[in-house]
């Protein structure tokens, strides 16, 4: 009976060290964060010289947003940026509603697109770049790439024409949730992006490294577009994209004062459709980028790569927290009933994982200032995880390539 005590400990030990490495490596992202001086513009307000020397082309992808695209550009009036140095273009994308009258009505410049045998958020981005942008007629110095349900803080572009008179070429805004009082998931979204929206950026952009894009609330150079256009063509298109400027050697910057607030889905429904498409469109991601970058980042002793590496290997925060805490939970009961120091040691190695994610996941939280609703929804954190695991064992037993076409996610109408 020792023997098989044993060797249950020891299987749990390996079990264990993949667990170790995502919480230590989470651990040291939590701690950056806290030592970035850049940690208190949270508060979105911008201190620096008010010069402005940008000029920016807000452009807004749009798929069916006729709901909700008269609100976000009214919104876009209260930028603080001068209104001679920024105007707004939407796209709109194989639409088959009033997308492009509505955008018009708001003072936008309407881009139509009809091609419904290349669809897509990365391929409209890529036609608008490589077409209409190249011979615009005024002048622009930069893009920012919002989406349709989403509002900026008012002094965004003041964040980014810091950054950009800096030399950055690709930037990174904070993207954090709109509505985290509509629905525990929503709350429970809130958790999960502030600790990948805005703490894991911090951390790395104090550790010299690149952030990564999160596909609102981006900016890139007039330079950057005109020499790659949008090349990112998958259901994760933003991923994708930081991943190719990487290999090129152009790292994403992250402007922790920039913020923009998305709407996220309230509904079972939404979610799982929103879901599907997100999670499905980084299994390929693991396959074709993950390992190459890590082999590049060893061999060229290149930090970046093997941070874009990492970062595709650790799972999402939800699958981390339930496999730890069965890790966890398994290695307590193998303790209890061995009654080994070493049965103890092994579920104490489990239990510094757990308490490692716990304090990534409550940093995060304290970092962007989260209200205490959002707090007490974490009581629902063990339903919002075995919702996502319902949602990667359909996925799983789908079988189907996830799609890249632009499926538009259900939303309300903002108050």
């Amino acid at each position: 009976m020792n023997t098989l005590w044993l060797v249950a400990d020891i299987v749990l030990l390996l079990l264990a060290v993949p667990f170790v490495l995502a919480a230590l490596y989470l651990l040291v992202l939590t701690v950056a964060a806290c030592l970035h001086p850049d940690r208190q513009r949270i508060s979105g307000i911008f201190h620096g010289p008010r010069t402005p020397q940008s000029r920016f082309i807000i452009l807004i992808p749009a798929h069916n947003e006729e709901l909700l695209l008269g609100d976000v550009l009214h919104r876009l009036r209260d930028q603080s940026y001068p209104a001679t140095h920024y105007e707004v273009v939407v796209i709109a994308d194989n639409c088959e509603d009033m997308t492009a009258e509505v955008a018009r009505k708001g003072g936008a410049t309407a881009l139509v697109r009809h091609d419904l045998a290349n669809r897509g958020k990365g391929q409209a981005l890529n036609w608008a770049m490589q077409g209409p942008l190249k011979d615009w007629p005024r002048p622009w110095d930069a893009l920012i790439i919002m989406d349709a349900d989403s509002v900026l803080n008012a002094d965004f572009l003041w964040f980014m024409d810091e950054r950009l008179r800096q030399g950055q070429q690709a930037l990174q805004g904070y993207y954090g949730v709109q509505n985290p009082g509509d629905s525990w998931r929503t709350a429970l979204m809130t958790v999960a992006l502030a600790a990948f929206h805005f703490l894991r950026p911090l951390g790395r952009d104090k550790l010299g490294l690149p952030c990564g894009l999160k596909g609102n609330g981006m900016c890139f150079s007039r330079q950057l577009v005109e020499r790659f256009g949008y090349p990112a063509t998958s259901v994760v298109e933003d991923i994708e994209l930081a991943l190719m400027y990487l290999r090129h050697g152009i790292g994403v910057k992250f402007a922790a004062g920039a913020q923009v607030l998305g709407q996220m889905a309230a509904t079972t429904q939404q979610a799982d459709s929103q879901r599907k498409r997100w999670e499905g469109g980084r299994l390929p991601l693991l396959k074709n980028w993950a390992v190459p970058l890590w082999r590049e980042g060893l061999r060229e002793h290149n930090c970046a790569k093997l941070d874009g590496a990492l970062d595709l290997f650790v799972p999402p925060l939800t699958l981390l927290l339930l496999l730890t805490v069965a890790g966890w939970f398994v290695a307590l009961i193998v303790a209890w009933l061995a009654v080994t120091p070493f049965g103890w040691t092994i579920c104490g190695v489990w239990s510094g994982a757990l308490l490692a994610l716990i304090i990534y996941v409550c940093t995060g939280l304290t970092l962007i200032e989260a209200p205490a609703g959002v707090w007490l929804r974490l009581a629902a954190a063990p339903v919002f995880i075995l919702w996502k695991l319902g949602v990667y064992l359909r996925m799983a037993l789908a079988r189907k390539k996830p799609t890249d076409e632009w499926v538009r996610t259900g939303r309300k109408e903002m108050k």
